[in-house]
């Protein structure tokens, strides 16, 4: 069971806090003592063309205390399984509190494309009724399926040929 420890005082309503914080069943944890836990994030990446994004730990920042476990990264073809990321802890010492501060950094992300010579470039993307049937799609798999990357040969048939419509302002 997760206890937000700042009660009352707490910037996030309990009610929101449920709903973005879960508890990995135990016969998925890598061991029997150290439970993983994931926070919903609200970023999604997506492309149009071949591209990876590898989400790693923020290495280049210096915490201290350490938390007390580690984050588990993780690498995705965001053109064909663009998703909500999530912020998975392995929680290695559960009688230390796991404190996460505004403004600090929960991940990096890294993004790899065919050609390295390319560059990125982040812009922010409607939420078209195709984009939201593409992701529900994938989403609904996701609640059903372990091992999703045996999928991406399906996503990708699956895929319109664009789904990244620009906002305009």
């Amino acid at each position: 069971m997760l206890i937000d420890r700042m009660g009352d005082q707490s910037p996030v309503r309990r009610r929101h806090l449920n709903d973005m914080i879960a508890i990995v069943p135990q016969k998925e944890w890598r061991h029997p003592k150290r439970p993983i836990i994931q926070i919903i994030t609200p970023y999604t990446f997506l492309a149009d063309d071949p591209v990876y994004m590898t989400q790693l730990p923020p290495f280049l920042h210096y915490r201290d205390p350490a938390l007390p476990g580690l984050m588990i990264g993780g690498r995705m073809p965001i053109d064909i399984w663009p998703r909500v990321l999530m912020w998975a802890f392995e929680w290695f010492d559960t009688s230390k509190d796991l404190i996460l501060r505004r403004g600090e950094p929960w991940f990096y992300t890294r993004f790899e494309l065919p050609n390295p010579s390319q560059r990125v470039r982040l812009v922010e993307a409607q939420l078209t009724p195709e984009l939201k049937q593409y992701f529900n799609g994938l989403n609904g798999v996701a609640n059903y399926v372990k091992q999703t990357f045996s999928l991406f040969s399906i996503a990708r048939q699956r895929r319109p040929k664009q789904l990244l419509v620009k906002v305009s302002r």
